[in-house]
């Protein structure tokens, strides 16, 4: 994990301190976050809810959607703040949204840590980070 997180830091400090202008980086980033919403929006549920909770159950696809959702909005509300993006705060946006569904399911905290993981890839997806 540490190394997950070290190579993830390390890109996008090499990203920042790039020779690209602001307006280039400001672009880069917008772009970014786009690929990273549309990784979340595309999130195939039934799949998920497998993968996560073994079988495909209500309370599970209800967590997901309102997981997915919630983080959404965080994700727009960061867009608007790009220069505040990195990892570290993606990955406090994604705990945050676990914490706010945590009381809406049945699932153990093994299946919640799942969830989180599900987002975390598609943050590796869009930064190429696997």
């Amino acid at each position: 994990m540490g190394v997950l997180i070290g190579t993830i830091v390390g890109g996008l400090t090499a990203f920042f301190l790039s020779p690209k202008s602001g307006k280039e980086n400001r672009e880069e980033v917008l772009k970014k976050i786009q690929e990273l919403k549309k990784q979340i929006e595309k999130m195939e549920i039934d799949k998920k809810v497998k993968e996560i909770y073994g079988e495909v159950t209500e309370d599970g696809k209800k967590v997901l959607l309102k997981a997915k959702k919630q983080l959404l909005i965080k994700v727009d509300d960061l867009q608007k703040k790009w220069e505040e993006f990195n990892y570290e705060k993606y990955l406090k946006m994604v705990e945050e949204t676990i914490e706010e569904v945590k009381s809406e399911t049945k699932g153990t905290a093994e299946k919640l840590i799942k969830l989180k993981e599900l987002f975390v890839k598609d943050w590796n997806k869009v930064f190429g980070n696997k």
